[in-house]
C-alpha cells in the first residue's frame, strides 16, 4: 500500500507518463504507425505554472472533451501572436490594417499554442487562446515510441 501511495503522489504531483497520437508535433514528437510516442509530463507546471514561450505542454483540449493534446507555447499573457499559418497568406505590404487583424494579444490567464507541424495541427489558430487552467504540465522528455513486433 505504501508503494501505491508513492505512485499516486508521484503521478498526481510530480510526473505523468502518457502516450500521444497524431502528427501535429512532428518532427519533435515522432509519429509511428506501429506505436504511439510516450512522453513524460511534469505536473509541477500544472495550470501553466512556470511555463515559458518555447515549452511543449500537455493540456485538456478546450473543444474536444476527454481529449488531451501536446503543443508548443508560442505566446504568453500580453504577447502578440499571429493568428495565421506562416506562408499561407501574405497581405499586401500597403495594407497595414490587414496585418493588425492577423495579430492577437494573448489575454491574461491564457497562452497561445501551436503544433510544430503547422499544416497538420489543431491549435490556438483554431480554438483561440488556451486557458492556463487547462494545462496539465510541461513535456520534459520523450520516453518512446517502442516498436511492437
Amino acid at each position: 500500500s505504501q508503494c501505491a501511495l508513492a505512485l499516486h503522489l508521484t503521478t498526481r504531483y510530480l510526473f505523468t507518463i502518457t502516450s500521444t497520437r497524431g502528427i501535429s508535433m512532428m518532427p519533435t514528437i515522432p509519429h509511428s504507425y506501429n506505436s504511439n510516442p510516450v512522453i513524460l509530463i511534469s505536473s509541477l507546471h500544472r495550470h501553466g505554472k512556470g511555463i515559458q514561450v518555447g515549452d511543449i505542454i500537455s493540456f485538456s483540449h478546450p473543444i474536444l472533451p476527454n481529449m488531451y493534446a501536446a503543443k508548443r507555447v508560442i505566446g504568453m499573457p500580453g504577447d502578440y501572436v499571429s493568428v495565421v499559418t506562416p506562408g499561407k497568406r501574405e497581405p499586401d505590404d500597403e495594407d497595414a490594417s490587414e496585418v493588425r487583424e492577423m495579430m492577437v494579444q494573448v489575454p491574461e490567464g491564457h497562452c497561445w499554442v501551436a503544433g510544430d507541424n503547422l499544416d497538420w495541427s489543431r491549435d490556438s489558430r483554431m480554438f483561440g487562446p488556451l486557458p492556463l487552467a487547462l494545462v496539465r504540465g510541461k513535456v520534459v522528455r520523450m520516453l518512446g515510441p517502442w516498436e511492437v513486433a
